[in-house]
């Protein structure tokens, strides 16, 4: 198991690279060199924790335990996934979901509420559990299947407004007055509904893309979202309501619900990203746009040409998409700030070579 999965995506392009066979050496390359950098003992509690980078003083944040636990199981490390995941519940607050903010000496920060819960953050790392279970069975040192039960229970509980079922940001704030398109995961939501049997998760599902299509009022038809909206699609109380870090994610969580699910609304909406970006090229792509369209900032990154690459995975241009491979596979951040799109760019390399498969289906 792990790295090459040799699975077959049921829907568009399995893999946009262009010569498959070097594919897994090169994945096995980069999973080294970002292990290098990002895994640590230090300050992790006699574990290990994804550390981000000198920017940001080597702290942790419950996103890079998420990429990291997903990395971990899709290169078939049991050992350190299972530090990583020891970390993480070590790190639990009081409603069972992860402290998202964690200094490099172990200790949850105050000064940005850092014991509350980051949404994107546990429902990757419930993701995660599954995959563990799929891949490795739950009979050993840890019940992945129980830990993901228990997660996405508490995920429900805790970061779905109930009654709308409108994605919260966290477990302490948000809702259909703040919500981060970034965040909407629903290949995911589908995969603990069937997992769980909680169908419930389907309806945030769907109402994930009822707020994008809110959003589609005002964007231009671009296919850009905010980094952060109301349910409505319109710009939330002091929040950023430009295409900028956060939103970036947003291609590379819904085309997967195109490759593992067939959703028609996933296509439409990463063939309109796609769209977007094609105009300038894969060269072309920057690290801000209003949701109409307008540059606004003007430096090219990893964090911003993997996620377009994924959007192409629908199937739009292909041509496009093994350009945006490319790419994504030449540029690289420097180390200074080099944990967010590094990250980035591991995961979405996983999921346009055909690495990232359903748990459910392809394990």
């Amino acid at each position: 198991a792990g790295v090459p999965f040799n699975t077959k995506y049921p829907y568009g392009p399995t893999s946009i690279a262009d010569n498959q066979s070097e594919v897994t050496a090169m994945l096995k390359a980069e999973w080294e060199d970002w292990k290098s950098k990002r895994i640590t003992s230090n300050g992790a509690g006699g574990y290990k924790r994804v550390q981000r980078d000198a920017s940001t003083n080597y702290d942790t944040v419950s996103e890079g335990m998420g990429y990291g636990l997903l990395l971990a199981v899709c290169f078939n490390e049991q050992a350190l996934f299972d530090d990583l995941y020891r970390y993480v519940k070590s790190h639990f607050n009081g409603n069972g979901l992860m402290h998202w903010h964690i200094d490099a000496n172990n200790n949850v920060t105050s000064h940005d509420g850092g014991d509350g819960a980051a949404t994107d953050a546990d429902e990757d790392i419930a993701l995660a559990l599954i995959f563990a279970d799929k891949q490795w069975g739950s009979s050993g040192a840890i019940n992945y299947g129980q830990e993901a039960r228990t997660l996405i229970n508490n995920l429900y509980n805790h970061c779905v407004e109930h009654g709308s079922y409108v994605l919260k940001p966290g477990d302490r704030w948000g809702g259909s007055s703040v919500t981060n398109p970034s965040y909407f995961a629903p290949a995911w939501y589908k995969v603990y509904a069937q997992y769980t049997g909680d169908t419930r998760w389907n309806q945030v599902a769907d109402k994930c893309y009822q707020i994008v299509e809110e959003v589609k009022k005002y964007n231009n038809g671009t296919g850009l979202v905010p980094d952060w909206c109301t349910a409505s699609g319109t710009p939330a109380s002091g929040q950023s309501y430009d295409y900028k870090y956060d939103a970036t994610r947003y291609g590379w969580r819904t085309a997967v619900d195109y490759s593992w699910f067939g959703d028609q609304r996933a296509k439409a909406n990463c063939d309109m990203l796609t769209k977007f970006f094609a105009r300038d090229g894969a060269k072309g792509i920057v690290d801000g746009y209003t949701i109409q369209g307008s540059k606004i900032s003007n430096n090219h990154n990893a964090s911003f040409i993997g996620p377009v690459a994924a959007a192409s995975m629908t199937g739009y241009d292909l041509n496009f998409a093994k350009e945006l491979y490319r790419e994504t596979v030449a540029v690289k951040d420097s180390e200074y700030y080099g944990y967010y799109g590094n990250s980035l760019r591991l995961l979405t390399l996983l999921y346009i070579t055909g690495n990232f498969p359903n748990p459910l289906s392809d394990l």
